[in-house]
């Protein structure tokens, strides 16, 4: 084995963590405290994440729309294409574009 000489050291390469990117506000209220919605028969973490109140378990299995995002303070449930206003009137459902 031959000793590296005068900084001669291999380029290792550090293990990188995934980026997490955050939660979105709520769309509906503007609140940060959003969980995932997590559909069909939970993964062990993901129950773990449901038990804990990370994440919410779906309430109806839906096919077009499926919402992917929860709000804890206004109950308005959303995706990238579809949103659910909980409370009638809500700040947003009444809003244009």
């Amino acid at each position: 084995m031959r000793i590296p000489v005068n900084g001669e050291f291999p380029m290792v390469a550090r293990p990188t963590r995934p980026k997490v990117k955050p939660n979105p506000s709520c769309p509906e209220c503007g609140s940060s405290a959003v969980v995932p919605v997590v559909h069909g028969v939970p993964t062990a973490p993901q129950a773990r994440k449901i038990a804990q109140g990370q994440a919410i378990a779906a309430d109806r299995e839906e096919w077009e729309g499926m919402s992917k995002w929860y709000c804890n303070a206004c109950g308005c449930d959303w995706s990238r294409h579809s949103r659910r206003f909980k409370k009638p009137g809500g700040v947003n459902a009444t809003r244009g574009n």
